[in-house]
């Protein structure tokens, strides 16, 4: 299995692809984000939020968002939502995405796993990014015990890390009878992060 990493919104019909796990876009409005979704959280007005709408509706988040997030921040996740939520929605052939925005400052999954959906959009808007392991790494007996936290990596292989700003599409555990999803974790010892996850609704 293999990533592919890109700069192209049109790589994202690699998922489609037998040996594709990920795919990862950058953004060119990355550095903006972060740096809005950073002045959200030192204002202490960052949201905890999650609801389902159209994939093809610009305005649909607009009725989610506080109406207190500052401007700029508000104009800037508005577009990011809608943006993502349309391109989901066209690569899945689905017609509604389910979207959480938090943010964290604690791990929301410390321990690695597998989301059991077809898959899920990750963007970190600001801080560290979603570590994963490459399915070829996984120490499957690690991942298996659930008595332990252990990292369910391979001896010398390494847990990889998402990048901020990234748009990264990850193939979940109900993809398809083949493939047993992408083992990934929340990164561990960091501080505060803006998370926007993106589920296909069919």
């Amino acid at each position: 299995m293999r990533q592919v990493i890109s700069d192209q919104l049109g790589d994202f019909a690699a998922i489609y692809d037998e040996d594709v796990e990920i795919v990862s876009v950058s953004r060119p409005q990355a550095r903006t984000c972060e740096a809005l979704a950073k002045r959200l959280i030192r204002s202490r007005q960052a949201p905890r939020l999650r609801w389902i709408q159209p994939a093809d509706d610009p305005e649909a988040p607009a009725s989610e968002l506080p109406a207190t997030i500052d401007g700029d921040v508000h104009a800037a996740l508005l577009d990011q939502i809608a943006e993502a939520s349309e391109l989901l929605g066209e690569l899945m052939h689905c017609e509604r995405v389910g979207v959480r925005l938090k943010t964290l400052s604690a791990p929301m999954c410390p321990r690695f796993h597998v989301d059991h959906v077809p898959c899920r959009m990750l963007i970190t808007l600001s801080g560290s990014g979603t570590e994963w392991i490459p399915n070829s790494d996984v120490d499957w007996a690690v991942l298996a015990d659930l008595d332990t936290m252990a990292p369910p990596v391979q001896a010398n292989r390494q847990i990889r890390q998402l990048t901020t700003g990234h748009w990264s599409l990850l193939k979940g555990g109900a993809w398809n009878e083949c493939f047993g999803g992408v083992v990934h974790r929340s990164p561990h010892g960091v501080g505060e992060r803006l998370l926007l996850s993106l589920d296909p609704i069919f």
